[in-house]
């Protein structure tokens, strides 16, 4: 009889999830066997963050994972960054970077390829060197809780940032919807959500565990954002794909929105 293949979600993350397999696999590079979706989020955050008009005193990023590239773009705008994530060893991944321990995931190909976007390449250690001491806190976060940070009470903040989080946490619409209204509480009125969604994307491997994810279309990912009291002031789309194994997603939207 065939092994039965277990497809891992929720506290799962607590005790499964290998960030050092998952940086490995989508992060070792800027693009990896044809995968573009890492450059495609920093040029695009790069197009929302060099107008000049998203910055602020705190931006908190929900769901960071093991990784940091999504608040590289962030460094000279805002005075605080909070990172969080549900994993104890997404956060312990994120703690390596900051002290520069041993076992900390290398983003040097990241600073040099958005410090390139900026026109100043050769300065990419200087971009480094402004983020890490921006990034204040790495906090534990469930975004089924009402306060996602709980028991932390935080001021509402200016920015949100939250990249394929809400898909990979929930099971359902509701549950993505109601993940999504909690989140939305951490914002001001006027502050600005940045969202990353990975779209119809049913499940992912990291090492040798699948994860479920809820696979969403790209509409149901914009009007749950208006459902949820923010006007959508710009879209960007991508076209990468993977449906090679058990790693399937098919395309990603980056939604930038203000709260009401």
């Amino acid at each position: 009889m065939a092994e039965t293949i277990k497809i891992l979600s929720g506290e799962d993350y607590v005790n499964h999830f290998d960030s050092k397999a998952y940086t490995g696999a989508f992060f070792s590079e800027i693009e990896i066997d044809g995968y573009s979706f890492a450059k495609f989020r920093l040029k695009t955050l790069h197009k929302i963050y060099s107008k000049g008009n998203i910055r602020g005193k705190v931006l908190l990023e929900i769901g960071s994972g093991p990784c940091i590239h999504t608040v590289i773009p962030a460094a000279s705008w805002f005075d605080e960054i909070i990172l969080t994530d549900f994993s104890p060893s997404n956060r312990d991944m994120q703690e390596k970077w900051l002290k520069k321990d041993h076992g900390a995931h290398n983003w040097d190909n990241f600073f040099k390829y958005y410090s390139k976007l900026d026109g100043n390449e050769d300065n990419w250690q200087q971009l480094e060197a402004t983020l890490r001491p921006k990034i204040k806190r790495v906090l534990p976060c469930d975004v089924y809780n009402q306060n996602p940070l709980d028991p932390i009470q935080l001021n509402q903040v200016d920015v949100i940032c939250t990249s394929a989080c809400l898909e990979s946490a929930c099971l359902d619409k509701d549950a993505y919807h109601n993940a999504m209204k909690n989140v939305i509480s951490l914002l001001k009125p006027g502050g600005k959500l940045i969202l990353i969604g990975v779209l119809n994307c049913p499940q992912y491997t990291v090492g040798s565990e699948i994860f479920k994810c809820f696979s969403i279309s790209r509409d149901e990912v914009i009007n749950t954002v208006k459902a949820n009291g923010l006007d959508v002031i710009e879209l960007f789309d991508d076209d990468s794909s993977a449906e090679e194994g058990t790693t399937i997603f098919n395309g990603t939207v980056v939604i930038l929105a203000e709260k009401k």
